[in-house]
């Protein structure tokens, strides 16, 4: 896949003039199954028209930089995103720099000096609540009509319902705040994942002998706190695990930390790269009166993650933190 990093002041087109970019414009945070539906279509057009399957999105999330106050916690990080876009068969994604100057631009210069004018744009796909432009004053009927006046085909996508509800990011981030994962793994078409390296922790489930994988991770959004029986890949490999989200109120740890412990699994992973993927809460965390007690309940959750990680192995044999 194609990545292009755009920044507010580059002229030059891209040598498209050959072919037949479609575009879809958005944050695409989760990359969930509404999202996959627009990149459907795109796909489809563009092979109808021998195009360019093509995702514009932004670096970073334009209410970073406008209203921090009001961004919502990512669900997934920019180089997890761009990954998945590629996993879902784009054939470019266009990583804009947002910047104040480019937030200032009206929704005309937008789609005449940026979309037109750089990227040489013949259709375009967006959501049914898509807005752009200075002040979001782009509506996707202004698009439309910006469309007509310039030889653009815009296409609108309705959402994608489950459960009676249009599938969004927002939601999917109240489900994972609830430790709700199975419908969350729903709205997203795959497992809620972390990611990041392996660090040295506290070492207190070695002792225990229960060795844990702490993750350092750059996500911003975690499972509500309490125990998991979760999946951990590792080199393209999938082992089963249980993962606990936590302050580790046994032993007053203050700091939120990821902790995985892998059944059969003994090979070192310090410095190394995993995911985890999060299937079930088990239950709470919750404080412990003795090692002994704590130890005891680590063995029933074990038990139950086994369980419950072998029905979706059955399931979902192929499915991997990409979906």
């Amino acid at each position: 896949m194609e990545i292009i990093t755009f920044s507010l002041g580059q002229a030059e087109k891209l040598g498209w003039d050959d072919t037949f970019p479609v575009i879809t414009i958005g944050n695409f945070d989760g990359v969930h199954i509404g999202h996959q539906e627009i990149f459907r279509k795109v796909k489809e057009r563009a092979k109808r028209k021998g195009g360019k399957a093509v995702v514009f999105t932004f670096k970073p999330h334009p209410l970073k930089l406008l209203r921090p106050d009001r961004c919502p916690l990512l669900i997934t990080p920019y180089a997890k995103r761009i990954r998945l876009i590629e996993h879902f068969g784009m054939d470019a994604v266009i990583v804009a720099r947002f910047t104040r100057e480019f937030a200032s631009l009206s929704p005309e210069r937008f789609f005449l000096d940026i979309l037109k004018g750089i990227f040489n744009v013949h259709s375009i796909f967006i959501g049914y609540d898509f807005s752009f432009g200075k002040d979001r004053e782009g509506s996707v009927e202004k698009l439309k009509d910006l469309g007509r006046k310039n030889d653009v085909d815009v296409n609108i996508v309705g959402p994608v319902r489950l459960r009676g509800k249009p599938v969004s990011s927002t939601k999917i981030r109240e489900l994972v705040a609830r430790g709700e994962m199975r419908m969350a793994r729903e709205f997203l078409g795959r497992y809620f994942f972390l990611s990041g390296t392996v660090i040295e922790g506290h070492k207190r489930g070695q002792k225990l002998g229960f060795p844990t994988a702490n993750i350092g991770t750059g996500h911003e959004l975690f499972p509500r706190k309490g125990v998991y029986a979760t999946f951990l890949f590792y080199r393209g490999k999938r082992y089963r695990a249980v993962t606990n989200v936590g302050i580790n109120p046994t032993f007053s740890n203050g700091a939120l930390s990821v902790e995985t412990f892998v059944l059969n699994f003994n090979i070192p992973l310090y410095g190394e790269e995993i995911s985890v993927s999060f299937v079930h809460r088990l239950r709470d965390e919750i404080f412990f009166s003795s090692v002994r007690a704590l130890t005891k309940q680590i063995e029933k959750d074990i038990q139950a993650a086994v369980k419950i990680l072998k029905v979706e192995e059955e399931k979902n044999p192929q499915e991997t933190p990409e979906g």
